[in-house]
């Protein structure tokens, strides 16, 4: 099956972000973003090749209520987004719950459609894998994508996933007011969250010739979110395939 992803949840950091603010079955961008998936699962057959655009909000194919409500989103997560205290888990929480499979490069070689990005030369290189674990589209033992997750000192955990969206048959969109930066010459969505209790979460997406892309830092109280913000940057930045 063909998959429809729109990358405009990038606006929203996360979706423990924006959850106290409007009731999942009442809000008009969910129920749009259900019909768009549910509209390219019936037309699954049609686009056996992924693909990438970058639309603009005033010519999105979606109802007048949805691009007010992306239009306040894009602008309230402009910059730090403050939330309840627990809405960032803890380092704990998260070591508790993320996988420690480790696969071996001949072994991924074998269940992904394209080789992975190398981290060698970023700040990922040196730093302890905690584990894996398969993302984007599912067959069996092979996926389209990866997840890897990583504990960087003086940031916290770092997630590095991507994903052969071309592979996958991924029909990509994404806003083009929500891109606040760059990664290499591309477009991304840069989104900064700081919880009650002063833990943070930083995420960095953007979209390649053949993958999306994303990393997301995770740290603790008093962590620096603008520091986290230019180290994920940087990692980006020194990503090769």
């Amino acid at each position: 099956m063909k998959f429809l992803l729109l990358l405009v949840a990038c606006i929203a950091i996360s979706a423990t972000a924006c959850a106290s603010q409007v009731d999942a079955d009442a809000d008009a961008v969910g129920q749009w973003l259900h019909q768009r998936t549910m509209q390219a699962a019936l037309h699954a057959g049609t686009s056996p090749v992924g693909s990438y655009r970058v639309v603009r909000l005033a010519d999105l194919d979606a109802p007048d209520a949805v691009k007010q409500q992306l239009r306040a989103d894009i602008e309230r997560s402009s910059g730090v987004v403050q939330v309840a205290a627990g809405n960032i888990p803890t380092q704990a929480e998260m070591l508790a719950a993320l996988p420690r499979t480790q696969r071996s490069a001949s072994e991924l070689r074998q269940r992904l459609p394209q080789a992975l990005s190398t981290l060698e030369g970023s700040l990922l290189g040196p730093a302890e894998l905690i584990g894996m674990e398969p993302s984007g589209a599912l067959d069996g033992a092979k996926s389209s994508g990866l997840s890897r997750f990583y504990r960087l000192e003086g940031v916290g955990i770092v997630e590095f996933s991507e994903n052969n969206f071309l592979a996958a048959g991924m029909q990509v969109e994404v806003i083009a007011e929500a891109q606040n930066t760059e990664v290499n010459g591309k477009p991304a969505n840069l989104g900064k969250v700081v919880d009650g209790a002063g833990r943070t979460r930083v995420e960095l997406a953007w979209t390649g010739d053949s993958k999306t892309y994303s990393l997301i830092a995770t740290g603790e109280p008093g962590s620096d979110v603008e520091r986290n913000a230019r180290v994920l940057h940087d990692i980006a930045a020194a990503i090769v395939d």
